[in-house]
């Protein structure tokens, strides 16, 4: 997929997601390449632990905003916490609490190998 769509939609999920209770702490786009996908990991605000309820809120966003994010699935998206090695990684390397775009290429974080990225949000 065009990594300008999913950069687009995936600003567009977080600021919709800004309104829920999830709040998100980060959106970081990753490539993975053995499974050759992106993924949009998203750190929740700590209110949000239940994994079946973060699940069910980004559902639920996408599907009320379906015409702003016609590339999105709740399936492109995975749930992530904060302690996770490459998350904490992440946030010691940037910190962006607004919306952005910031590409990464080859990076280990904590022993978390990353071939591509994209930070939309890095506020952990």
């Amino acid at each position: 997929m065009d990594t300008d769509i999913l950069v687009k939609e995936g600003q567009r999920l977080v600021r919709y997601l800004d309104d829920s209770k999830l709040r998100p702490l980060g959106a970081v786009w990753v490539y993975s390449s053995d499974t050759s996908n992106w993924k949009l990991w998203i750190i929740p605000s700590s209110d949000v632990t239940d994994k079946r309820e973060f699940y069910r809120i980004v559902a639920q966003t996408i599907s009320e905003h379906r015409t702003d994010l016609p590339s999105l699935d709740v399936g492109l998206v995975e749930f992530k916490k904060a302690d996770h090695p490459a998350v904490k990684g992440l946030g010691k390397f940037m910190r962006m609490e607004g919306i952005g775009a910031v590409t990464l290429s080859n990076n280990r974080f904590n022993g978390f190998f990353l071939p591509d990225g994209v930070i939309l949000r890095m506020a952990v």
